[in-house]
């Protein structure tokens, strides 16, 4: 793939519940991430987006935009919340600024103009997977790309230099195993098994949003700081001790201290089973390659993929050490913002 990074575009990924911005100033990449729960209104969205062009640099005049936040159910449909997105965009955009939407459209895959976006939503929406993929398999013929977030996972297989999916839209992907529903911030823990082991009884999970995934992953101390921007079930500190107690709330229970060694066993299966379950898609992929491939990583949730790819015993790599030219310089959790990094590359 070609190594010349445009100095003066900015790539988004719009989500539903974040804002990921990533660009090239002084020889150094930049990414960000802001929470927006988009599901309270639009103008989260504005609030956030306000921000975030006030922060950058004046020589950014180009905007690369994708994203998934279509999905979030202050929309009656996708259409009507890729076109309201757009719109969000644009009036938010300084006026010294223009942007290109990323299409995923066979016949016009890329960037487009806002009318074309308008005129297409369709082709817009959910499509940042395939703007990561394609950057990867410009640079690794063969490989697995497994990008985790905070809600979801893209496991991706490229083979001879293709991205070689089944699904194109989430219903399709969601069947085909290539989108799977779990995350290591959002994820409510009992979609991640139905009960555990407790006090020597199998004990079912109440079926309650007290407990998420970030609760499981502050408890094993794996969850970066970084990733951990959104709101607590109870508005309580992210601190390990209040994950324990929202995570024994699960079954009913108060956190008592002297139970510490037990919820760590909890939390450990938990993360198995989610780990389990992204690891059942790349197995599923495994045939396709002649040999082994390279498991290629993404997302707040590359933790997670390292592990998985130490425990199959394939190599691993993360998205911006292979993705990015020598000549710029990014900091290890760059790779948080895959899709935003892919579109300087579009």
């Amino acid at each position: 793939m070609s190594k010349a990074v445009p100095l003066h575009h900015a790539g988004w990924d719009i989500g539903g519940a974040h804002v990921k911005l990533a660009y090239i100033d002084a020889g150094h990449l930049r990414v960000a991430q802001w929470s927006c729960p988009l599901w309270q209104g639009l103008h989260e969205l504005t609030a956030v987006l306000k921000k975030a062009f006030a922060g950058l640099p004046a020589t950014i005049n180009c905007h690369r935009v994708t994203m998934t936040a279509e999905l979030a159910d202050i929309f009656l449909n996708r259409d009507e919340g890729v076109r309201n997105i757009i719109h969000a965009f644009e009036e938010t955009l300084p006026h010294a600024g223009q942007a290109r939407y990323f299409s995923a459209c066979p016949a016009g895959r890329g960037l487009v103009n806002r009318h074309t976006a308008l005129a297409n939503p369709a082709a817009i929406a959910s499509a940042n997977w395939i703007a990561s993929g394609k950057c990867v398999s410009r640079t690794c013929a063969n490989a697995v790309f497994v990008d985790i977030g905070s809600t979801t996972a893209d496991v991706l297989p490229i083979v001879d230099g293709e991205l070689n999916v089944r699904g194109r839209t989430d219903f399709e992907r969601l069947r085909s195993g290539e989108l799977v529903y779990t995350g290591v911030v959002r994820t409510c823990v009992n979609t991640l098994c139905g009960s555990i082991f407790y006090k020597n009884r199998p004990t079912p999970f109440m079926a309650e949003n007290f407990a998420a995934s970030a609760d499981i992953y502050r408890i094993l101390d794996w969850l970066p700081r970084r990733a951990d921007c959104g709101a607590t079930a109870d508005g309580r500190p992210k601190d390990k001790i209040s994950s324990l107690r929202r995570l024994a709330r699960m079954v009913g229970e108060d956190y008592q201290h002297s139970d510490i060694n037990e919820w760590q066993a909890v939390a450990e299966y938990l993360a198995a089973r989610q780990k389990q379950r992204i690891k059942k898609s790349i197995q599923h992929c495994l045939p396709a390659y002649a040999e082994k491939p390279a498991i290629i990583g993404a997302g707040v949730g590359r933790f997670l993929i390292r592990q998985i790819a130490a425990e199959m015993a394939l190599a691993y790599a993360g998205f911006a050490d292979i993705i990015m030219p020598e000549n710029i310089a990014f900091e290890p959790h760059a790779s948080d913002c895959a899709a935003a990094i892919a579109l300087l590359f579009e």
